[in-house]
């Protein structure tokens, strides 16, 4: 592994979980304190809810206010452009959205392009790729794709995001994609998600589903044949791979051989 520990940016999907009060923050710790209290654990974090709404200038102000100079966001594309508008005609939605975002300034790694599970790949649909590519300003932002249907899984798209300098994003979902560790940027992003639908997760307040095994071979992975490859890494994790993301995380860090913190129940942040 040659990547120097301040370009490994590993988080978690999201940080306003109710069930981590008491088994990540502090269990009577404010709504409004919650990032800082994350940001001294974890140095990077996937923002989720830009899918939903492009958020207010002073809302990213207070992101960017509440974190430090090394922390690293990455964050969805509004699900308007990528599953309602299927990339087609989304101009009107891609320019706010990116002058709402640029207020992160340097705490912003990567923007990430999710598509639907039913965007299948055909002719049509990696015209409109190809298409919505051309629009990305690749020189301003890193922008990963995230396809998932198996259908993408050819050379000809890995050449088409190798062209316009945007990383394929790799998927550890046993339902939907295969794993698939494919470089096409000087960077990647990693997604370990999990199975959503898995019984015995029915919480998030502690890993249930022994994952030891999953993380010893993906970070095998990592060091032998990704990480050498590239010169940032962005990987986060999603509640549903184990039950708990912030412990798969740190369990992920110390395999990697990076320092890891303990939440600290005990300390009470200013709301100012």
């Amino acid at each position: 592994m040659t990547l120097e520990p301040g370009s490994l940016h590993i988080g978690t999907m999201g940080w306003t979980y109710r069930d981590w009060h008491g088994s990540f923050y502090p269990r009577d710790a404010d709504r409004k304190v919650l990032l800082q209290h994350y940001a001294r654990v974890f140095g990077a974090l996937e923002i989720d809810s830009t899918f939903h709404f492009i958020p207010k200038p002073e809302v990213v102000t207070s992101w960017h206010d509440r974190t430090p100079r090394t922390f690293r966001f990455t964050a969805k594309l509004p699900g308007e452009i990528t599953h309602e508008r299927g990339l087609v005609d989304a101009e009107d939605l891609l320019t706010p959205f990116l002058a709402s975002m640029a207020l992160l300034g340097e705490r912003l790694g990567c923007l990430l392009v999710q598509l639907p599970p039913g965007f299948k790949y055909n002719s049509e649909t990696f015209s409109r790729v190809e298409s919505f590519l051309k629009l990305l300003p690749a020189s301003d932002f890193r922008f990963a794709f995230e396809f998932r249907h198996g259908s993408w899984i050819k050379p000809e798209v890995f050449g088409m995001l190798r062209t316009h300098g945007v990383a394929w994003t790799m998927q550890d979902h046993p339902r939907i994609m295969p794993i698939v560790p494919e470089i096409t940027a000087d960077f990647t992003y990693i997604r370990w998600m999990g199975n959503t639908e898995d019984p015995r997760i029915g919480h998030f307040r502690e890993s249930v589903v022994d994952r030891t095994q999953d993380l010893i071979k993906w970070a095998e992975r990592l060091k032998r044949d990704i990480l050498p490859r590239v010169d940032t890494l962005f990987g986060f994790f999603n509640n549903y791979y184990s039950g708990h993301s912030p412990t798969d995380c740190n369990r992920m860090k110390r395999l990697l051989g990076l320092d890891t913190v303990a939440p600290d129940f005990d300390r009470q942040l200013s709301l100012f």
